[in-house]
């Protein structure tokens, strides 16, 4: 706690030094970045499994594959910090204004659980490829992934520019005491706010990627099952539903839902063979994260007053598994209450997409919505 301030003074110290101006300096911590990740991948899934209950395969693919994305800047970088010659209106043309892209100074990344290395390196990339220096802040349900991070990436970046600073709402509370350039945070809603608020007393720029309940709205104009079924399953079961942009819950005519509900079951015999439908069991099948979130899934299910129509209110609170389920309910059912954040999804009927519409737009803005339709004029 007492080291947070010096930190957070260091990085200001460095920053006006003009440490992260050059363009090849940039250049250099990205290429170490990409490093750090690929000399280290075994390592970087390893932490991620032991604290997401992450199959491995999904850790190295939607994770530790980042490094592409470093790769990707460092080759875009002299491009993107020229000089740029804005369109302006006729009275100021004569000023022949200029766009400077210029570094912004210290920023505060508050990192999420659900992707520890990729929502947390995704905004490192950004802030050291725009000249900025970072304090990371890794989430503290994801522990083995914290510390591997603070030991990693003193070792591969410069500590002038990237610092690391572990630890829980105690940390994080100081951390936002401080003054920052530019604060970004990745989680729920209710700690969004928190963020917000402590930005707000410095005037701080802030980015807040929050979640949300994103529907899926399925017009029966066309409609086929397996498709839908694949795209939707796969949604909800990677990183076992929890993903901010997982499909949260269906909205689909009375009529098609069958045929929807068939499809799942052939899907899910597709996606896990070996299983005959039944992957509550099988090593790539997701785990929740902790005891906290399976116990609050498990009440929305036991508060629920829908009928399950797909798959088993079967769970594990030794291992955390909760077995793919939907429910079929309405919009005032517990499950409708929040994010869910797990591999279930409330089906509710809708008479057509106008109806769907209505539903949507009567409730908070999702963070994505899945339309399975054939009419441009949906």
């Amino acid at each position: 706690m007492e080291d947070i301030p010096k930190i957070h003074a260091g990085l200001v110290d460095s920053f006006d030094s003009g440490i992260m101006y050059p363009i090849a300096k940039r250049k250099r911590e990205l290429a170490a970045l990409a490093r750090m990740l690929s000399e280290n991948e075994d390592r970087w899934a390893a932490a991620i499994t032991a604290d997401v209950h992450k199959p491995h395969y999904q850790s190295l693919l939607y994770e530790v594959v980042i490094v592409n994305s470093a790769l990707a800047v460092i080759d875009q970088l002299d491009e993107w910090t020229q000089p740029v010659v804005p369109k302006v209106s006729d009275h100021f043309r004569s000023y022949n204004p200029v766009l400077y892209p210029t570094p912004k100074g210290v920023i505060l990344l508050i990192a999420p659980w659900n992707y520890p290395v990729t929502l947390t390196l995704y905004n490192v990339i950004s802030v050291l490829a725009a000249g900025n220096c970072v304090i990371i802040k890794p989430s503290e349900l994801a522990p083995t992934v914290a510390a591997l991070m603070a030991e990693l990436v003193p070792k591969y970046l410069d500590p002038a520019v990237a610092r690391v600073v572990n630890g829980g709402v105690k940390e994080t509370t100081r951390l936002l005491e401080l003054r920052f350039d530019h604060i970004f945070y990745t989680g729920n809603g209710t700690v969004g706010r928190i963020v917000a608020a402590a930005a707000a007393r410095h005037l701080t720029p802030l980015t807040l990627e929050l979640g949300g309940k994103s529907p899926v709205v399925i017009d029966t104009n066309d409609f086929d099952p397996l498709l839908v079924a694949r795209r939707i399953l796969w949604g909800k079961l990677m990183n076992a539903g929890q993903t901010c942009v997982a499909p949260d819950y269906i909205l689909c005519p009375e009529s098609a839902q069958p045929a929807l509900l068939e499809a799942m079951g052939l899907v899910l015999k597709e996606f896990f063979p070996d299983t005959n439908g039944q992957p509550f069991h099988h090593k790539d099948f997701g785990r929740l994260v902790n005891e906290r979130h399976f116990n609050r899934v498990q009440k929305l299910i036991e508060r629920s007053h829908g009928e399950a129509v797909f798959g088993k209110k079967q769970s594990d609170p030794t291992t955390y598994a909760v077995h793919p389920l939907v429910i079929k309910t309405d919009g005032e059912d517990s499950l409708m209450s929040e994010e869910l954040f797990a591999p279930v999804l409330p089906l509710i009927s809708i008479k057509d997409t106008d109806d769907a519409i209505k539903f949507i737009n009567a409730r908070d803005h999702p963070l994505a919505l899945y339309v399975f339709t054939q009419s441009q004029e949906v």
